[in-house]
């Protein structure tokens, strides 16, 4: 029987990926999904990947405003590449 790794390292529960996540913890981490809304298939990638991101944020071991600012981020970051994205396609498509 193998030992879970504790800390910033440990694997993702991919079955349950918010156990032992606060509730503003989850919140700022399902955030990025509202790309989908804007983007579409695209921001949905995007939005996912950044959950991804920010759920790993959530279990590091650094202090809550670092953590909190760190997500918060991670989620605009993720807009920007969805609206450079965006723009990128828009030129190619249309010229």
């Amino acid at each position: 029987m193998s030992q879970p790794q504790l800390g910033p390292l440990a694997p993702l529960d991919k079955k349950k990926p918010f156990a032992g996540l606060t509730a503003w913890q989850k919140g700022l981490a399902v955030l990025p999904l509202l790309l989908v809304a804007v983007g579409g298939l695209i921001g949905g990638v995007l939005g996912a990947l950044a959950m991804l991101t920010n759920v790993k944020i959530a279990r590091s071991q650094v202090s809550t405003p670092v953590k909190a600012m760190a997500m918060l981020g991670v989620t605009a970051a993720a807009l920007v590449v969805l609206l450079v994205t965006a723009a990128a396609l828009s030129t190619a498509l249309n010229g």
